[in-house]
């Protein structure tokens, strides 16, 4: 194994500013979700919640008929929901948690799966993916690291929900909205910052390897 690690690929041409764009769009958009939240301008925060998640159900479920055959399901769902919603007189303020929470429990249930007897766990197939045969104590680090994530994961999402019942909606939307990210992003940092601190010799995977691997084989935690 080479003791060189392995340099960050370039982006291609633009691709660093569509990045940064993107980047930017982001943050704005969740600070101005919070300022909705916190300020309580009558139904802007509903629809700043649930405009993206549509749009993305509709990009990535219209590509195909069986895609818009669920999506057309989706919506009678959510539409009868809505009428339940209101007839039950339901907190409002739910559609800013469900989003929220139900990611962080997805991604959960995702990396989680992979921790099952005969499964491979989750980092440590796309660590394979990238590097082929592994040694032995690389691979005990990433079935160690996709723990790690799992409980990053409950962490997150267990702390949305007790902010979200026990404290004022505006503290909840600081984390939800503006600690998100930043959570996210240090946490990836602290991980890999400790192994390159630990196995220096290893060579480290790409930001570009590694975002292949995951859009490849991130879906699957069988055993090879």
């Amino acid at each position: 194994m080479s003791s060189v690690i392995e340099p960050v690929e370039g982006l291609p041409r633009g691709g660093w500013r569509v990045g940064l764009l993107l980047l930017v769009a982001l943050v704005a958009y969740q600070v101005l979700l919070h300022w909705a939240i916190s300020s309580d301008p009558r139904g802007l925060g509903e629809f700043l919640t649930i405009a993206p998640l549509a749009a993305a159900l509709i990009w990535f479920m219209g590509r195909s008929w069986r895609g818009r055959l669920g999506l057309t399901a989706l919506m009678l769902a959510a539409l009868a929901a809505w009428v339940v919603w209101g007839a039950a007189s339901a907190n409002p303020a739910l559609v800013y948690l469900l989003p929220h929470a139900g990611a962080y429990l997805f991604m959960l249930w995702l990396f989680g799966r992979t921790m099952m007897p005969g499964r491979e766990a989750l980092i440590t197939r796309l660590a394979r993916h990238v590097h082929g045969t592994l040694p032995e104590d690389i691979e005990r680090y990433t079935r160690q690291v996709t723990t790690v994530w799992c409980l990053f994961f409950a962490g997150m999402a267990l702390t949305s929900l007790m902010l979200f019942l026990l404290a004022p909606l505006a503290v909840w939307s600081v984390f939800a909205n503006l600690l998100n990210v930043p959570l996210v992003v240090a946490m990836f940092l602290a991980e890999y910052l400790y192994r390159i601190l630990r196995y220096p010799n290893f060579s480290h995977a790409s930001i570009r390897s590694t975002i292949r691997a995951f859009q490849k084989h991130g879906g699957s935690g069988r055993a090879p």
